[in-house]
């Protein structure tokens, strides 16, 4: 984990504020998005626990965004 440089704004003697470079803010967000992804994806899992499965081109077939392949003449 890289370090990060920050300078604190105070208000009235009390710490208010913290301002980041642009690009140490996106890398926090992006982890805060990729950590919420991960608890959502392990809720859902323990939420379908034993419920049957898909998979993706049987998803497909039954929204019929893909034609069943055809068998091919010999």
């Amino acid at each position: 984990m890289r370090k990060t440089k920050y300078d604190v704004l105070t208000r009235n003697g009390k710490e208010e504020f913290v301002v980041v470079p642009v690009k140490d803010y996106e890398a926090l967000i992006e982890k805060l998005e990729d950590q919420a992804d991960y608890r959502a994806l392990v809720e859902a899992r323990r939420a379908n626990a034993g419920k049957p499965t898909y998979t993706l081109e049987q998803v497909k077939r039954e929204l019929g965004m893909k034609r069943p392949a055809r068998k091919r003449k010999a």
